[in-house]
């Protein structure tokens, strides 16, 4: 069976949070602490802001196979502080993208953020920002596909980290990708 690829629906929140829970654990290990990862990734935090998320209505997607969900994308609105950090000014702000590991480097990222740009540009956005950990090697994935760095965030002391905010300041071009 092939991948699919479609709109999030509210019956996804299950199974997004599953993948979230999972893909932090393995794309954070080694990079933050392992107290932040374990708070981070609790269900009873997860699930409900999926199903709350999802609710809202704001951009989502997700790819599955014939053993389910596998990544997801999700998108809203610029909000005024995004991840806690000052406003930036872009149309919107890519909140989440995760794959599991069995399903990168297939084009999943690629297709999922193509995804969420044609649905933003058919919303009136025309530019999307992200905030992504300094030491995180999936920098250069938003490089590749025309990113640029915007600026880089104050120390997050709970995280022991910097994050680096990124921007797509046009998003026709992410529109166009497809994937693989």
């Amino acid at each position: 069976m092939t991948d699919t690829l479609r709109r999030a629906t509210p019956d996804d929140a299950e199974s997004i949070a599953r993948v979230h829970i999972a893909a932090w654990k393995t794309t954070y290990a080694g990079l933050v602490p392992d107290a932040f990862i374990e708070r981070r990734t609790a269900w009873d935090v997860r699930y409900p802001m999926w199903v709350a998320r999802l609710r809202e209505g704001p951009a989502a997607f997700v790819v599955e196979d014939a053993s389910g969900v596998f990544g997801f994308a999700s998108a809203c609105p610029m909000p005024e502080r995004p991840q806690d950090y000052d406003a930036l000014p872009f149309d919107a702000y890519l909140q989440a993208i995760y794959v599991l590991a069995g399903g990168q480097r297939r084009g999943i990222g690629r297709a999922l953020l193509g995804a969420v740009a044609r649905d933003l540009l058919a919303q009136g956005r025309r530019s999307m920002a992200l905030h992504v950990l300094a030491s995180n090697p999936s920098r250069a994935f938003y490089e590749r596909l025309g990113a640029v760095h915007v600026r880089d965030e104050p120390l997050d002391p709970d995280m022991a980290s910097h994050s680096a905010a990124y921007a797509f300041r046009d998003l026709t071009a992410l529109a166009g990708v497809t994937g693989a």
